[in-house]
């Protein structure tokens, strides 16, 4: 059987925020590396509210037919300098540009279409911090099916930060990353970090069970030819991780996602939704 080539196809989604144009060049950056094909995407929302206004009437619909007029156009123009951008890299890239009510429902239906990786920013361009993530991917994030790189910063992904519990999801996880390094010659520090409870008890029996998670972990996904660093840490996971990615400047955390039934997956509270608010830099999930 013919493994499928890694990483053909790039979604990205776009809109004018300067997160966007971030996910656009990290994409850029690491479709050029891996020979992938990128298709760019906005959609233009049909729906409005008026939170801050008292309306007793319908808006008239030649309102709404202007409303809509400009921003189609700004999409347009959204569009077009994405074509220039990825144009400028040498990178195919395909554009589509679309009118629905909720945009993260349409990314959702149109990343089904075999893409092997979703970039896009943290937020739209109505958030005020630049690392919390927006409503838009916030849902992608919960539902989709495909890895997604959430840009927080232009960065090259140089130094990878890989965090693994033992779980079959975070050693897919170490496997994607290590695939994606090896197309974009990236280094891999792959981390486990033991409550710390259980190293107060007993400080060999955490340091033993450690070392045998991220050993279990390369062996069982591989390292390819990708330098993988192990570390152990003892703390609570989330802020242990945000903290060691601060410290040692990596460009990405990689994080298996929950595999939680319809209802879990509105509730935040897990390990991977702590690490993809608090970060700084960007998070791959991969579910």
């Amino acid at each position: 059987m013919v493994e499928k080539e890694f990483l053909k196809k790039i979604l990205v989604p776009i809109d004018q925020s300067a997160s966007s144009l971030m996910a656009e060049e990290v994409a850029a950056d690491v479709a050029k590396h891996a020979g992938s094909a990128v298709t760019v995407l906005h959609v233009v929302p049909m729906s409005f509210q008026y939170a801050e206004m008292d309306l007793t009437y319908s808006v008239p619909s030649k309102v709404t037919d202007e409303i809509v007029g400009l921003l189609e156009q700004k999409g347009e123009r959204a569009i077009d300098e994405a074509r220039v951008l990825f144009g400028g890299e040498k990178v195919p890239v395909e554009t589509e540009l679309l009118k629905e009510y909720d945009a993260a429902d349409t990314i959702l239906q149109y990343s089904r279409d075999g893409f092997d990786l979703i970039v896009m920013g943290a937020h739209g361009e109505n958030e005020k911090d630049p690392y919390a993530l927006g409503s838009v991917t916030k849902k992608v994030v919960m539902h989709t099916k495909s890895p997604t790189l959430i840009v927080k910063k232009v960065t090259k992904l140089e130094s990878m930060l890989v965090c693994t519990d033992g779980s079959e999801r975070s050693i897919k996880a170490l496997a994607y990353a290590v695939k994606l390094a090896g197309k974009v010659g990236s280094k891999i520090t792959l981390l486990n970090v033991q409550d710390h409870r259980l190293h107060q008890a007993s400080p060999k029996a955490a340091q033993e069970l450690g070392e045998q998670i991220v050993s279990k972990a390369v062996e069982t996904a591989g390292r390819g030819n990708v330098n993988i660093e192990k570390r152990l840490e003892v703390g609570v996971a989330s802020d242990t991780i945000v903290q060691v990615a601060e410290k040692g400047k990596h460009d990405v955390i990689v994080l298996g996602s929950r595999g939680l039934s319809t209802v879990k997956r509105f509730l935040l509270g897990s390990v991977t939704d702590d690490v993809t608010q608090k970060a700084r830099c960007s998070v791959l999930i991969v579910p």
